[in-house]
């Protein structure tokens, strides 16, 4: 009889504290008047209304987070019925942390200012729209932001050196944009500091001028400057002290540096170095890794390729349109 009474406390008390309570789950009223702005400017897209809930409780609702006071401090956008910009009102919900607004064609203009007033602020996502203007300069205003996501858009413009005055940021994902000038050396560091920045996609824009070596003193995870019009060297990119690095792809563009002496870290899963002039030949670092992407064609490549690794196991094609790289899976040396 104890033993059943001890089990039907437990399982009361585990009842009750998954309930809601009706403090924690009330929407805060600035907010929600805040969220039926946009909404409304989205053109109350049927999902989205369903999503948000903003006629019973937005805390109720799968589209929005928020916390024990009933303050939003998250909000996912998508769909949207006619044209429309981000309303300023955005910046009344002050206990913002991250905003998605994702797969919406009919977005248009630019960033408000007013994001600047957000300064819990931890993620900016707006991609695949048609965000246009230049990236603002005032974003390095918000020393919360750790992830900024402007990918798949019709921004425009040079990248501003004040994201890389940002101590917080991790990730940074600008590609498939229409970016141009030089990639800012404040993105980097200099000699004996560190920074988190673990993520960097630039890829797909019209970015010139050489990678800045201040990049070169991060030990970055994720590295993407593909599809872009970048020169010179970028050796310092690779190195047996970039324990983090797994993902690197630099391919079409213009880089031009020796290959031969390149330490190629040993955790390093895809590298893509494909249509440059990098010319040398492939060091015997590249048979550590176990590759799961690997391209090298297009450049001016010379020499045997290692033996051991993975590389044996690529078709010719990732080898292909060199000097004279040779051995398996190519025709064998001479």
């Amino acid at each position: 009889m104890l033993r059943r009474l001890c089990s039907l406390l437990i399982l009361s008390s585990l009842f009750f504290s998954v309930l809601p309570t009706a403090a924690a789950k009330l929407c805060n009223s600035n907010d929600n008047d805040a969220l039926l702005e946009i909404q409304e400017a989205l053109g109350n897209p049927p999902d989205l209304v369903s999503a948000w809930q903003l006629d019973t409780d937005c805390c109720t609702g799968w589209a929005i987070e928020c916390n024990s006071e009933g303050r939003v401090t998250y909000f996912f956008a998508f769909r949207g019925n006619h044209p429309f910009q981000i309303p300023p009102v955005i910046g009344n919900l002050t206990y913002l942390q991250g905003f998605n607004f994702i797969e919406i064609p009919s977005l248009t203009g630019t960033i408000p200012e007013s994001i600047t007033l957000l300064r819990s602020l931890e993620r900016i996502s707006i991609s695949w729209t048609n965000l246009s203007g230049h990236i603002p300069s005032f974003l390095g205003q918000i020393p919360s932001l750790k992830y900024i996501y402007l990918n798949d858009n019709k921004l425009s413009g040079v990248i501003p050196p004040s994201l890389g005055h940002l101590p917080n940021l991790t990730e940074l994902n600008l590609s498939e944009n229409k970016l141009t000038g030089g990639i800012p050396r404040s993105l980097g560091s200099s000699t004996g500091t560190s920074r988190p920045l673990s993520s960097i996609v630039l890829a797909f824009n019209q970015l010139s001028g050489p990678i800045p070596r201040s990049l070169g003193y991060l030990n970055i995870a994720y590295i993407d400057l593909s599809g872009n019009n970048l020169v010179g060297d970028a050796s310092f990119l690779f190195g047996a002290n970039k324990t983090a690095l797994w993902y690197l792809n630099l391919g079409w563009n213009s880089l031009s540096f020796n290959f031969s002496d390149v330490k190629i870290p040993s955790q390093l899963s895809d590298m893509v170095i494909t249509n440059n002039k990098i010319y040398g030949r492939l060091p015997p670092s590249i048979a550590v890794p176990y590759f799961e992407e690997f391209n090298v064609s297009y450049n001016q490549l010379c020499g045997p390729i290692p033996t051991g690794g993975s590389l044996q196991l690529f078709d010719s094609w990732a080898f292909s349109h060199n000097k004279c790289l040779c051995g398996i899976p190519l025709p064998p040396c001479q």
